[in-house]
């Protein structure tokens, strides 16, 4: 009889670069960033043009479990790695996750009423006919659809469902009741029912209704929601594992080392091939609109008390349709390495590989020249367009493609997430998850063809027979295409789903920090007597960690420290900022000076018309600009608070002078008339 899980022996398994002893050895002079740079991001588990790069012939694999269904707790409670806690009355429950575009029924039925219309406009024509529709059983009507969609939902069994192109009103009617049979509770973008499980916040300033939106649902047994969040493109909610026995006699503390937090991400991002900007900008947005959440209830303690307050978050999952490759594209690369363009480097090392580089070096720019350019749908993406994209908060955390990226690389047809039945092009990774590998373990992985009939292993008695019979049900979608000709798969998408376990931390022989590394890194791992669910870092735009305390409370008395500072003028503020400045370099401190230095011939201040500066002031003025947005995007994190102050005490300053020296010439000019008269 087949199994629900098994071990694949034919499925490769995720690549690692495979290098010799001698070439894997941490460089002797690690103070060389460049060459260390470049040692580190050869030596990661890139993406494509991120180091790491695969090879035929030495390609290193793992293993991965296959799974059929996503909810079995105690199937996956047996998979706990070596990080698992150390003792079961205190563990947190696993959990799975599915998502899934179900394709809105109105783009659905458009599509082929623009087949129909281009079939009439060419049966008089010589071009080319296309298929004749007339015995065509698409489009599938949406009753029979949404029963096979419920069918394959209830059959997962996942904890979490994360849906992409629903409808509001099918949403209201079908989705949500349905599954609520099966013990979910959903939430929805433009949710306006009454009996909603949780108000939502709309965080953009999208205002038109929305043609298809996403839908998260969660199983009311095992979640609790405590805040959801909506922009244009994302759905965004925290949710809080419960206890398994509620009436469990346990202490505040010993609950929250059993109820942790998981922050889920359910995207649907921008379609169009060519817009991978708006596609980072949706997915920076959505992951700065929770961290910005965060560092306010740090802030505001007196919030932590809310019903609604996320307070220590411990593992973050993206899912969704990502409407690009996930092999490569400008949205992976960002996930992986928490930046773009010119602020790549170090951040490209992730995983606990990362615990043993501090941040300052995992915050450097130094290996930017060992990044190759990134490649979307073909096509190299301009640096210039990546530049104002921020690092997302979260990158600190190991962020991990679920679905290793070699399926489907090679060959798209052996694994795939997307194939229109109009194009009957498969497309691998377009539907992607992304989870916290720093807190998070992914244990298994749903199969692309599941048998959820149970028909298979009635009539096939060995796991051989069965993989066969996959292999025929991919071969048949790549000839028909999706939505399938029966409507069994009724989305020209294919669910994906993947099944995690929490990583634990306790003070024992599984502590991971170094006694000396453990000042700087103690929020990544926080080490609890007894053991505790790992937590989240969530960095800042200046590189702190918003959760850490300690870090918080430093900020804080700095911050202090500088309101009691008291300048007779904005220039003494300005020498003292940039005397006080922790520069990366000398060559740094040495541009801030000249950009800050008086042009030649000096602007005229003192005359009550601005004057219009000449060819060559404005040329020296451009020449300055360059070298500030250069100093910036090159900055270490560090010290990018510093400059901007810098630059606004340098405003300051410019104002101040003006004003002085229109004082004293009008003093001047008060003397003069004085003598006259």
């Amino acid at each position: 009889m087949a199994s629900s899980s098994s071990w694949s022996p034919t499925v490769p398994a995720m690549s690692y670069s495979s290098t010799s002893n001698e070439d894997s050895a941490l460089p002797p002079d690690t103070d060389n960033f460049s060459r260390y740079s470049k040692f580190l991001v050869k030596n990661s588990n890139g993406v494509d043009g991120m180091g790491g790069q695969p090879n035929d012939n030495n390609e290193q694999k793992e293993s991965i479990l296959w799974v059929d269904t996503l909810g079995d707790d105690e199937c996956l409670g047996n998979q706990h790695g070596s990080e698992s806690p150390p003792s079961s009355s205190t563990a947190p429950r696993p959990f799975s996750v599915l998502s899934w575009n179900i394709l809105a029924q109105t783009l659905y039925e458009s599509q082929y009423q623009r087949r129909r219309i281009q079939q009439v406009a060419l049966s008089s024509s010589t071009q080319p006919q296309l298929p004749s529709l007339s015995s065509s059983p698409h489009p599938h009507p949406w009753p029979k659809r949404v029963k096979r969609i419920i069918e394959i939902l209830s059959h997962s069994n996942s904890d979490i469902i994360c849906l992409q192109e629903c409808e509001l009103q099918s949403f209201k009617d079908d989705l949500a009741p349905a599954l609520s049979k099966f013990g979910y509770d959903g939430i929805v973008q433009e949710d306006d029912r009454p009996d909603k499980p949780f108000p939502l916040k709309e965080s953009s300033k999208h205002r038109d209704a929305r043609n298809h939106i996403v839908a998260t649902f969660y199983k009311r047994s095992k979640f609790s929601i405590i805040t959801a969040n909506v922009r244009t493109r994302t759905l965004t909610t925290v949710l809080r594992l419960k206890r398994e026995d509620a009436n469990m006699d346990v202490d505040d503390d010993e609950e929250n080392k059993a109820t942790p937090t998981v922050a889920v991400v359910n995207v649907h991002l921008e379609g169009h091939p060519r817009r991978f900007s708006e596609r980072i900008h949706q997915v920076q947005h959505a992951m700065a609109d929770l961290s910005k959440r965060i560092e306010n209830e740090k802030k505001d303690p007196s919030s932590q008390t809310n019903n609604d307050a996320i307070g220590k978050l411990n593992a973050l999952v993206l899912a969704g349709d990502f409407n690009c490759e996930l092999q490569s594209s400008a949205c992976s690369t960002y996930m992986r390495i928490g930046r773009l363009g010119r602020q790549a480097g170090l951040g490209g090392i992730h995983g606990e590989d990362s615990l043993v580089l501090p941040p300052s070096l995992l915050e450097t720019d130094e290996a930017t020249e060992a990044i190759h350019p990134i490649i979307e749908w073909g096509r190299a993406l301009p640096e210039e367009a990546m530049a104002d994209v921020d690092p997302h908060p979260f990158r600190r955390n190991g962020m991990t493609s679920a679905y290793p990226a070699w399926l489907g690389k090679d060959d798209a047809r052996s694994h795939f997430t997307f194939c229109s039945e109009l194009s009957k092009r498969p497309v691998p990774g377009l539907d992607q998850i992304w989870f916290s590998s720093m807190t998070l373990e992914r244990t298994g992985l749903r199969r692309m063809f599941v048998d959820d009939s149970g028909i298979w292993e009635r009539y096939f008695y060995d796991d051989v027979e069965v993989e066969k019979r996959r292999d025929e049900e991919r071969r048949k979608v790549l000839a028909s295409g999706l939505p399938s000709l029966e409507c069994e798969y009724p989305s020209d998408h294919l669910p994906i789903g993947a099944t995690f376990d929490w990583k634990w931390d306790d003070c024992g022989d599984s502590c991971l920090l170094d006694e000396n590394e453990e000042a700087d890194n103690d929020a990544s791992t926080e080490c609890i007597d007894g053991g505790g669910v790992r937590g989240l870092n969530v960095i800042d735009s200046e590189g702190n960690d918003v959760q850490d305390d300690a870090t918080q409370d430093q900020l804080m008395q700095e911050k202090q420290k500088m309101q009691q500072q008291c300048f007779e003028n904005p220039r003494d503020e300005l020498d003292h900022l940039i005397h006080s400045c922790p520069y990366d370099s000398e060559e740094q401190q040495s541009d801030v000076r000249f950009i800050l230095s008086p042009l030649d011939p000096p602007l005229d201040l003192t005359s009550k018309e601005r004057k219009r500066p000449s060819p060559d002031q404005l040329k020296q003025l451009d020449v300055r600009r360059a070298k500030k947005a250069d100093l910036l995007s090159t900055a270490s994190l560090g010290v990018r608070p510093w400059l901007k102050n810098i630059w606004k005490a340098d405003k300051q300053v410019g104002k101040w002078d003006r004003q002085r020296l229109v004082v004293e010439a009008r003093r001047i000019e008060n003397t003069e008339a004085d003598k006259g008269s």
